[in-house]
Formats: structure tokens, C-alpha cells, sequence
């Protein structure tokens, strides 16, 4: 959703999604947009695309997607964004902190990073 400045407006879900990740715990979904894009059939797709390639037929432990790879470097950006909301929000424009209307894009960046890997990439 967008504002008339064409900044991106965050829609809170009315209830989050958490997906459990053996990594980071509980992984939670606050974003209406965060969840559509996981929703994408090209997102879903991550599922079936090994993180390390063909590694799984040396090492049998590799066995995580880029899925579940994307959906941690979502959580450790959204730990990262929360620190800079805290300790680094701009009092100004141009001051050269954390800008809030930056939150969504560095969370979007962070889950889409690895959206066109193919298999074995």
C-alpha cells in the first residue's frame, strides 16, 4: 500500500504468522506485505531449492531450502531494523540516520534476496 508520496505505508496483519525455524526460533510475520510475498507462488517455489546446492549428497545435515534461508536473513534484518528504530532514528530529514519509511524495503530486500536462484545455484 501506498501513500499519495508514494512512500510504502505498513498494513499490520490482525493476527501475525510465525513459522518455527531450527536456527532463530519462532520467525514472526507482522506485515500484510511481507506475508503476500511469501504467499507468491514464486516465493513458495524456494521450497524446493536447496541453500548448498548438491552439498546434501556429501553432507546428509545440509538439508535447508533457500526458503527457510530467506526467511532467516528476513528475521535477523528485522532484529537489525529494530535496533536502528531504537538507537538511530532521523530527527530530521537528511541527518543521515534511520529513516522509519525505510523499515519495509530493508525487510522486503532481506526476504526477496535469493527470489531468482535457481536449483543448484
Amino acid at each position: 500500500m501506498f501513500n499519495f508520496d508514494g512512500a510504502v505505508v505498513a498494513q499490520k496483519l490482525s493476527r501475525e504468522k510465525v513459522f518455527r525455524d531450527p536456527v532463530h526460533g519462532y520467525i514472526h510475520i507482522q506485515d500484510q506485505i511481507i506475508l503476500d510475498l511469501i504467499n507468491t507462488r514464486e516465493f513458495q517455489r524456494l521450497r524446493r531449492i536447496k541453500q548448498l546446492g548438491g552439498s546434501v549428497y556429501t553432507f546428509h545435515g545440509a538439508e535447508h531450502s533457500r526458503f527457510g534461508h530467506s526467511l532467516g536473513v528476513y528475521e535477523i534484518t528485522r532484529l537489525i531494523v529494530d535496533k536502528f528504530e531504537r538507537q538511530y532514528l532521523s530527527q530530521m530529514p537528511g541527518d543521515g540516520l534511520w529513516q522509519a519509511s525505510e523499515r519495509l524495503v530493508a525487510l522486503c530486500a532481506a526476504l526477496l534476496h535469493d527470489i531468482g536462484h535457481g536449483p543448484f545455484s
